[in-house]
């Protein structure tokens, strides 16, 4: 039995490949039993606060539906809508605009409920006040107010999207691609950036890609020159995949990267080494807008791969109409698969 009882759970690389691997088999198991109605109530009166600073559908109705179902409840909290403004920096005089500390947040929600989650990642769009925060990948990478809460928090805290991961969507994936495929261990995963108006966080591409590692699948990056993802996260899924029979590659070569996929998962990111320079990352990436849309031609290179995406997805600029409503669409699965690995998660954190 595999005790992951009072962890936080701020990254599936905190967690060996066996244990996450567990908390897949775990959703799976549930969610038979919800069909067959033996779901198990066993968070009967257990709380989590889940703090939501960026918007969120799939997430927050996961992890509440989660709770719910689990026996337990949930309360989302929009930090400085129906709060105050939190601060994490250490020895700040607090004359601006945040009235509340994480040093007392964190106890404090502790002392009332189970578990923490918290959704906080840079929306970073050209012109936007959040870009001009920090223009800097290094220092948002190191999710300061996530780790804050980790540190002064007396219970398990839940990364429900940060900077540079997205766990619980990693979790979500590999559940689908069980499910989807019975044994995903040496087939091949195109993980494919996609052209987007806004530059968007490398938290979800980190997180799926390291999903597909951790199954033990041929893992292929694809990106333009220019948007690679965080080399040190590379390494480590590189590491992971190696240790169970797969591998991870990068290429800027559509044609070789579909060629002979089984899984084709689609996600458009902001390129490292244009942070802070926004407006100049939309200009150099106007040209790539007509060539990276993943369509029905591309799908056709692959070996019958299904598509994945974790949604929200803009239609017929991250992938055509003719693949999301196709039988070959994973996407529906996917997301509902975020309900079950909450539950899942959510249950084993609490000893249950």
């Amino acid at each position: 039995m595999i005790d992951l009882q009072d962890r936080h759970f701020l990254s599936t690389l905190d967690f060996s490949v066996e244990e996450v691997r567990h908390l897949v088999r775990r959703a799976l198991d549930l969610k038979a039993r919800a069909r067959d109605g033996t779901f198990p109530r066993s968070l009967a009166g257990r709380v989590g606060a889940l703090l939501f600073f960026n918007p969120s559908v799939r997430t927050r109705v996961s992890c509440e539906s989660a709770m719910t179902r689990l026996g337990g409840s949930a309360i989302t909290i929009n930090p400085g809508k129906d709060t105050w403004n939190f601060e994490v920096g250490d020895g700040v005089v607090m004359d601006g605009s945040t009235q509340e500390h994480v040093r007392e947040l964190a106890p404090v929600l502790s002392r009332m409920c189970h578990f923490i989650g918290v959704r906080k990642s840079e929306l970073i769009t050209v012109g936007s006040a959040r870009a001009e925060a920090s223009a800097d990948y290094a220092e948002l990478a190191r999710d300061p107010f996530l780790h804050a809460l980790a540190e002064h928090g007396e219970v398990p805290i839940v990364n429900l999207e940060s900077n540079r991961f997205h766990p619980l969507q990693g979790l979500a994936d590999m559940a689908t691609m069980q499910e989807r495929l019975g044994e995903p261990a040496g087939r091949k995963y195109v993980l494919t950036w996609t052209w987007h108006p806004k530059s968007l966080p490398v938290a979800t591409p980190h997180s799926q890609m390291l999903a597909a590692a951790d199954l033990g699948m041929d893992v292929t990056v694809l990106r333009p020159k220019g948007w690679e993802l965080e080399p040190a996260v590379m390494v480590a899924a590189r590491e992971r995949a190696r240790s169970c029979g797969g591998d991870v590659t990068e290429t800027d070569d559509p044609s070789a990267a579909y060629e002979g996929a089984h899984v084709v998962c689609a996600k458009a990111w902001g390129s490292l080494d244009y942070y802070g320079r926004f407006e100049q990352e939309a200009e150099d990436k106007a040209p790539l807008r007509a060539e990276w849309t993943v369509d029905e031609a591309r799908m056709d290179r692959t070996d019958d791969a299904f598509f994945m995406h974790c949604l929200p997805v803009r239609r017929n600029i991250v992938v055509s109409d003719g693949v999301l409503d196709s039988s070959r669409s994973a996407v529906i699965d996917e997301a509902e698969n975020r309900l079950w690995t909450a539950a899942a998660l959510f249950a084993a954190l609490g000893g249950k």
